[in-house]
């Protein structure tokens, strides 16, 4: 399975090459490459190679990550925000996320348009109900920052 982004346009901008893709925020995406996660930039340039076991995204200039048992947040260039200490439990629970109950994805829309699917296949749909992207990835996630993670095939 390899993931890569679309724009709005339904272009592909970064070409499906990771193991999985998440949303953007303040211009890095968390990424995996096989079992380490990293960080690349809206040109699909690996800003902060693949290390990580766990890889939150930048908020305020800094995410949480946990390499070797450590855990701690980075800094976009990827030096330690804070010195990394010993990592217990979810990497996720830490700090306490402020998670609210949502809606599938799917249902949801982001900059416009919200993931839906049609049949077996996903693409973007605008308000009025309309596809603007067609059906045709196995997997999509919601626009963030001018670019969705798209599942090409399996």
């Amino acid at each position: 399975m390899l993931w890569g982004y679309i724009d709005k346009k339904g272009d592909m901008v970064i070409e499906p090459r990771f193991h999985d893709a998440w949303d953007f925020h303040e211009g890095l995406a968390a990424i995996k490459i096989d079992w380490a996660r990293g960080y690349i930039d809206k040109a699909g340039n690996m800003v902060i190679e693949p290390q990580f076991q766990y890889a939150g995204p930048f908020t305020d200039g800094k995410a949480l990550v946990e390499l070797d048992g450590l855990r701690g947040y980075i800094k976009p260039d990827g030096s330690w925000a804070e010195e990394p200490h010993r990592a217990e439990g979810n990497p996720a629970a830490y700090p306490p996320p402020p998670l609210t109950p949502q809606l599938p994805e799917e249902y949801e829309y982001s900059e416009g348009l919200a993931a839906a699917a049609k049949g077996k296949k996903y693409g973007y749909m605008n308000k009025d109900g309309k596809f603007e992207i067609k059906p045709q990835y196995v997997q999509a996630k919601a626009f963030h920052e001018g670019l969705a993670a798209v599942l090409v095939k399996i």
